[in-house]
């Protein structure tokens, strides 16, 4: 599929595929990595340090140079990177609807600008909308096709519990090894696989979304990971 931000293929969200789900995924790049921008304002050290942008093919430096790219079209003409998007976004959706598939979208795989989601979810409302976010009172940000699970870091324990309360689910890394069973429960709340896929508007409400350390997390010593 040729689109220019979007990104369809991934090792995990490719198992959305089998539940009849394509997901386009925007990659930035995190943090500050890109020198011009800071698309993770609320990006902890631990979350820095454990960050999956050169896990799988973000390994490989043209990916990472066209991350950096794509985070400086955005920066110098937002309008037309929105633009931009919007055009690969109806792209998406005859290539999936070809494939028999229903389209779903994650604005922020990397980074986390709520309005970059808002503007996807306002403009597709007929498609769903997902994602991560560590910036604070995700659940004034929802619509009804745009859907925010926030992200625990070592910082902000108390934001995950406000969420919580909310009905927002949270997303929490624990050390937990592949093929072995997360904790059952965390924060009082109950656990969910979120390796089986990507998929988390699926998710029940009010759960902690279990995910296992993965890359240069599973040496993590600052508390983002969740020792068990």
């Amino acid at each position: 599929m040729q689109t220019k931000l979007l990104t369809f293929s991934n090792a995990k969200t490719t198992k959305g595929e089998k539940k009849g789900y394509l997901t386009g995924i925007l990659y930035l790049a995190p943090a500050s990595t890109s020198g011009v921008i800071n698309v993770c304002p609320k990006a902890s050290e631990g979350c820095k340090k454990a960050c999956l942008f050169t896990a799988g093919r973000g390994a490989y430096n043209n990916v990472q140079e066209a991350r950096k790219r794509k985070t400086l079209e955005y920066y110098n003409d937002r309008d037309g990177f929105i633009e931009t998007l919007l055009k690969d976004i109806d792209i998406a959706r005859k290539v999936a609807d070809k494939k028999g598939l229903t389209l779903v979208l994650r604005p922020n795989g990397t980074s986390d600008l709520p309005f970059i989601g808002r503007k996807v979810a306002e403009a597709n409302p007929d498609i769903q909308v997902y994602d991560y976010t560590k910036v604070s009172k995700p659940w004034e940000r929802q619509l009804p096709n745009y859907r925010l699970t926030f992200s625990r870091s070592e910082t902000n324990e108390a934001e995950c519990i406000e969420a919580l309360d909310h009905g927002i689910n949270v997303a929490v890394v624990f050390s937990t090894k592949k093929g072995q069973a997360l904790p059952e429960t965390y924060l009082g709340r109950k656990v969910v696989d979120g390796d089986e896929t990507d998929l988390r508007f699926l998710d029940e409400t009010g759960v902690i979304v279990g995910l296992r350390a993965k890359g240069k997390a599973k040496q993590d010593t600052t508390g983002f990971v969740v020792q068990v």
